[in-house]
């Protein structure tokens, strides 16, 4: 992990928004409506990283990476990709949006009265389970 890991993100389940996609197609209402839809709590780094170290059964710490260390690596491979042509998957920019803060107000999906299925833990752990069946 890059940084404290105290950045918070906001995400979504797919089952949980198409959960509310249901409602909102039997609770039809006039006119246009728009929604940011997102899973809360909204969940830390850190939070998320120790779900899926759980998930995967992995013990002992996780490795963090000062901030610092981690964006001149990213300033690193940003130089490695002008001079040999290619992109790679890390870069200054990556690591900038990974270290941010990207919370969105859910709010109007609140004032619906809709209730999740699944909390975003919950989500994340089946997501894990399923993609791990598929790999095996």
């Amino acid at each position: 992990m890059i940084g404290s890991g105290e950045n918070k993100k906001s995400m979504a389940y797919v089952e949980n928004i198409v959960a509310f996609m249901e409602k909102l197609l039997v609770e039809v209402r006039p006119g246009y409506e728009l929604y940011n839809y997102a899973d809360k709590p909204d969940l830390s780094t850190k939070e998320l990283v120790d779900v899926v170290y759980g998930q995967l059964g992995k013990k002992g710490k996780v490795l963090k990476v000062p901030y610092f260390v981690g964006y001149c690596g990213g300033l690193a491979f940003d130089i490695l990709s002008k001079v040999s042509g290619k992109k790679y998957a890390i870069s200054s920019i990556r690591v900038k949006k990974f270290c941010a803060t990207t919370q969105f107000d859910a709010g109007k999906v609140k004032s619906t009265g809709f209730i999740t299925p699944y909390s975003l833990e919950e989500g994340l752990r089946r997501t894990i389970s399923s993609i791990r069946q598929s790999t095996n």
